[in-house]
């Protein structure tokens, strides 16, 4: 950013999806000071790489990488959550296939997702259903779909996939029959070793990325017609779209994410996880919830 040090900055990352684009609108639009951020904006995967390398101070991250990977802070009041149908975590075909009739079925799932490509294997092992995942490079649904049966798309990919794409699972919808609970597919998430390096730095950005959801939430409709003037995204879907998400880290949001891990680690895809919250009064104590 110009005119500031570099080397203290903090260095943020963003998602690069309409869904993040929303609760980081005040901050890059101007309607909130931000001295001293840098915003790095990837695909999910590749945020947990560079926080895990310590090329990011801050960052969004899956939900499941965050259990599998160490010292990492929960930042309070921060989440990318649904209730029940997500619409851009999709399991789409070209023919009429169905959940019934997926035995057998090669699904390919794209190397940008973590958290719903867990999710999807958590859906499949608790229905019983036996798929064949293949791991593809991109987000281009015809080059998956050559490649397999069904093409696990996450994202804005998976929105443009609407009404082009025989939709045979919303991955957030599935997880509500089956569970009851919202689906956490992204956390806010800080560096231990830069928390307890640099508090006050984490306690500035906390509260202005808290700063930057309200304003979102306030402004829902207006930012959302943006959004979608600037993905190519009808702008009715796309208030549509942000009114299902819930960006908040509440105890029911606690309960179920503590639910998709416990299932992830019945399926054998982690271990046992504790959740760390960055304390923003006292950097020597954390909130530890425990799984097991």
């Amino acid at each position: 950013m110009r005119g500031h040090n570099m080397t203290n900055m903090v260095h943020l990352g963003k998602i690069a999806f309409a869904n993040c684009d929303f609760p980081y609108y005040a901050m890059e639009h101007g309607k909130i000071r931000t001295d001293d951020i840098d915003i790095i904006e990837a695909h999910p995967v590749e945020l947990a790489r560079r926080l895990d390398a310590g090329e990011l101070d801050i960052s969004p991250i899956s939900s499941i990488m965050y259990a599998k990977q160490n010292d990492l802070l929960i930042l309070p009041g921060l989440s990318i959550t649904s209730n029940d149908f997500t619409k851009s975590v999709l399991i789409c075909s070209n023919g009429e296939i169905e959940m019934s009739g997926f035995e057998g079925k090669t699904l390919c799932i794209p190397e940008t997702t973590a958290s719903s490509a867990t999710l999807v294997k958590i859906i499949l092992c608790l229905k019983g259903v036996n798929v064949k995942i293949r791991q593809c490079r991109g987000t281009d649904i015809e080059k998956m779909l050559e490649q397999g049966d069904a093409a696990l798309l996450i994202g804005d990919s998976a929105i443009h996939a609407i009404g082009k794409y025989h939709i045979i699972a919303d991955l957030g919808n599935e997880w509500k029959k089956l569970t009851g609970k919202k689906m956490v597919y992204a956390l806010w998430v800080v560096r231990g070793d830069f928390a307890r390096k640099y508090p006050g730095k984490v306690k500035y950005v906390h509260k202005i990325l808290l700063k930057s959801k309200d304003f979102a939430y306030k402004n829902i409709n207006g930012i959302a017609s943006h959004i979608g003037r600037q993905k190519n995204i009808d702008c009715n879907f796309m208030r549509e779209y942000l009114h299902t998400l819930n960006y908040d880290f509440d105890e029911e949001t606690v309960e179920s994410l503590r639910l998709f891990f416990e299932y992830a680690m019945q399926c054998g895809i982690i271990g046992d996880v504790k959740l760390r919250f960055f304390d923003k009064l006292n950097m020597d104590a954390h909130y530890n919830y425990s799984n097991g």
